[in-house]
């Protein structure tokens, strides 16, 4: 398949830069005046010296080389720009009598050759098929973040449901998932968990869209029964979001959030290792925060008080490194409950 006929790779195409090196300035001129119509920037060289220079101080995408050059010739050049860069495609322009520098192209790894005298066209299609990988892993990119916008706007959209049923408990998840994202942060959690861990937070109480609104709001304190009632909202949450392929553990998060180190939580008793990183952080944000506010069965009971349970369940309910993390993090100020 020629990469340049289609509209969408050459606008990738539109989007490398090149370093040409030629030492004949009429020829470079004219081709570097070509290039500059159809790349993002177009940087040249004279000589082969002058090329990698250019190339160390501001690596480009793709270079293009003629081979005999004073000071440095275009393949000494390529040899060296191959070892600081192997990826980067090199494209060398060459005449049908130069076998010994062809041969020399082949041991240094050069990806495509050009016959002179110089057609553009072929040039672009060189240069096509040259960033042929390249081009395939920015789609490959482009494909993922699409991919994690839409989980993203699902999870959004979710939210949302949440919050036209029950304005206070869209309230508490944002702050959970602010505070546990700060707590991921300070742990040093990579960028992906991170994410991950602010969607759960979002939606860990989605499974109380289940419980009976008036339980949820009711400005008295909660019977035996009506409790049992919403503790179901963890394994539900799970079963409204066990179909959705996330690229994080989501479902098991929302369901896992009310676990306990010490197999005291629910909805599975679940204990120590057998409860998800990303649940352990949601747990203590959510502790934190549910302590901390007002909810309407109750008065709030302060940040002393969630602070007060942290530290005496530390290691036992509550994950140590969490527990710790979200400490520093409240006194630091990076969370204000």
């Amino acid at each position: 398949m020629n990469l340049t006929s289609s509209k969408h790779d050459m606008d990738f195409l539109r989007t490398l830069t090149v370093l040409y090196a030629e030492d004949d300035e009429e020829v470079r001129e004219a081709l570097a005046h070509y290039l500059r119509r159809r790349f993002a920037k177009v940087e040249v060289a004279t000589n082969g010296r002058e090329g990698l220079a250019a190339f160390k101080a501001q690596p480009a995408d793709v270079v293009i080389t003629d081979i005999k050059m004073p000071e440095m010739d275009g393949l000494e050049m390529a040899k060296a720009i191959k070892a600081l860069a192997a990826d980067v495609p090199v494209i060398v322009i060459t005449a049908y009598n130069e076998i010994d520098y062809f041969v020399r192209a082949i041991e240094i790894g050069v990806d495509r050759y050009v016959k002179k005298p110089v057609n553009p066209e072929e040039l672009i299609d060189a240069i096509g098929k040259g960033t042929q990988t390249r081009f395939q892993e920015r789609e490959l990119e482009r494909a993922n973040r699409q991919l994690l916008e839409s989980m993203q706007h699902t999870i959004a959209a979710l939210a949302r449901a949440i919050e036209m049923r029950d304005p206070y408990t869209d309230g508490h998840q944002k702050r959970v998932s602010q505070l546990a994202v700060e707590i991921a942060k300070d742990l040093g959690l990579s960028e992906q968990q991170i994410t991950g861990i602010r969607l759960g937070g979002l939606i860990h109480d989605i499974g109380k869209i289940s419980v009976p609104l008036e339980l949820l709001t009711t400005p008295r304190k909660l019977t035996a029964t009506e409790f049992d009632l919403i503790k179901i909202h963890a394994r539900a949450g799970g079963d409204i979001l066990g179909d959705i392929q996330f690229p994080w553990p989501i479902a098991q998060m929302v369901v896992q959030h009310h676990e306990r180190l010490d197999g005291s939580g629910y909805p599975a008793g679940l204990k120590g290792e057998d409860i998800l990183p990303e649940a352990k952080i949601i747990m203590v944000a959510d502790v934190t925060e549910a302590m901390s506010a007002h909810r309407p069965y109750r008065a709030a009971l302060g940040p002393d008080k969630a602070i007060q349970e942290l530290r005496a369940g530390r290691g036992i309910m509550y994950d140590a490194d969490a527990v710790d993390a979200c400490l520093r993090v409240l006194e630091r100020g990076d969370f204000t409950l």
